[in-house]
């Protein structure tokens, strides 16, 4: 009996390290997709740790650099950030499922599509 609790107690441990989206998962640069009702935008985003906080860019096809802010890990997968192209703050939720994402872009007016995939 002791045997079977601690095995059970092992694995719980054990999933509980692989479960959720971590840090390390985040870190890298990703490519993405925003779908508008007149174009298609692309482009990079790229998340790294500095000063033990994340941080990241994004990186427009058209040239445009915009920093990423209120970058948090959420729970079930979910990845925040908030991004100010321009004189207005996009809200960007996403679900991470291995190295895609998809969600959306938006305020309090409304959303639009973003998908994305991470390559580094």
């Amino acid at each position: 009996m002791k045997r079977a609790l601690l095995i059970v107690w092992v694995l719980g441990i054990s999933l509980q390290s692989f479960a959720g989206l971590k840090e390390k998962h985040i870190i890298g640069t990703w490519t993405f997709k925003v779908e508008t009702e007149y174009e298609t935008v692309t482009g990079t985003l790229k998340f790294e740790k500095k000063e033990g906080k994340l941080i990241g860019t994004a990186y427009a096809e058209t040239g445009e650099i915009v920093p990423l802010t209120n970058i948090e890990i959420r729970e079930d997968n979910v990845l925040y950030f908030e991004v100010q192209p321009d004189y207005e703050v996009l809200q960007v939720i996403v679900t991470v499922d291995g190295k895609k994402f998809e969600g959306t872009a938006g305020n309090e007016e409304g959303g639009i599509p973003i998908s994305g995939e991470k390559i580094e």
